[in-house]
């Protein structure tokens, strides 16, 4: 059939079971887990469709080169790294696959806030060093703490969920209306969330209105014992800010697993009160082959 000839491009690393289900079916795909731009100009010359995630960025430049392509698949939530004028100019049609790894990145944004207020990646480092210095890593419980959710999609809600079972009170900053209605969950505004809360998670997808939202004027809000999660983009807190509050000790602690410019290094590095991952919220067995499953059936869809 005609459409086993289009070409799918895959740009990102994805789960192998989608890999092997496209070698089953016999389409015409190339799968580049770790393109350069060189190489990814190349390739999308002749591709009908491109799949990609985050870590890569879908360019201006690169869309216009394109001479074939018809759709792009981010799957995943955001679409940020992709030019979406650039496709809306060349007719292109652009598609994500939404809140399929919420509950990983749920769990993951707990995990953080517990690593991060207890220091536990440090405390692992020193003790590979045979250090003992207990004094040093004194804590918070997450019990009776409030938790400020800025953003309360599904990362943001089942993140509420489980806290309550922590015993967390938990309030929320939405901009949303028609949510408000619908969330058991006290909301306020984010100047009263910063100041009010022991644990701030960021979870909103990153646009004009949420880049910076952390800025030099709303960060003197902040407790000197707060914890900050960023589970959203990097852009959304400002890493100056962020350095600055956690070098002068502004706040308690930070954990971030994502990043202005991901694959580069950053100088929040240098500093011991931050816990850092390489956006791998998503990065459970379960998130990915769900993933990989629903990408698999729009891929169907849009070649036939």
């Amino acid at each position: 059939m005609a459409y086993f000839n289009k070409k799918i491009l895959i740009i990102s690393p994805v789960h192998q079971s989608l890999i092997k289900e496209l070698k089953e079916k016999k389409y015409s795909f190339r799968y580049f887990p770790n393109i350069n731009e060189k190489k990814l100009i190349l390739e999308s010359r002749d591709a009908f469709l491109i799949v990609l995630r985050s870590g890569v960025k879908l360019t201006s430049k690169i869309i216009k080169m394109s001479q074939k392509l018809k759709y792009i698949l981010r799957a995943g939530t955001g679409l940020d790294n992709i030019d979406i004028n650039a496709a809306k100019t060349k007719n292109i049609k652009v598609f994500n696959l939404p809140n399929l790894n919420s509950q990983s990145v749920a769990e993951f944004g707990i995990g953080l806030m517990i690593a991060a207020s207890r220091n536990i990646a440090q405390a692992d480092s020193e003790i590979r060093k045979n250090l003992w210095n207990k004094p040093k890593f004194y804590g918070f419980e997450l019990n009776n703490k409030t938790l400020g959710i800025i953003g309360m999609g599904n990362i943001g809600s089942k993140i509420a969920k489980i806290a309550k079972a922590f015993s967390m009170k938990v309030i929320a900053n939405v901009k949303n209306k028609t949510k408000k209605r619908k969330l058991k969950i006290k909301l306020v505004s984010l100047k009263y969330l910063l100041k009010n809360s022991d644990f701030i998670s960021f979870n909103v997808p990153l646009t004009n209105l949420t880049k910076n939202l952390l800025n030099n004027k709303n960060c003197k809000l902040l407790k000197p014992t707060s914890v900050l999660i960023n589970l959203s983009r990097g852009g959304v807190v400002n890493e100056d800010i962020l350095h600055n509050l956690l070098k002068k000790k502004k706040i308690f602690a930070a954990a971030t697993d994502v990043f202005k410019n991901e694959g580069e290094k950053s100088k929040l590095f240098k500093l011991k009160n931050i816990i850092m991952t390489p956006h791998i919220g998503a990065m459970t067995h379960d998130a990915q082959k769900l993933i990989a499953k629903k990408t698999l059936y729009k891929i169907n869809k849009l070649l036939r």
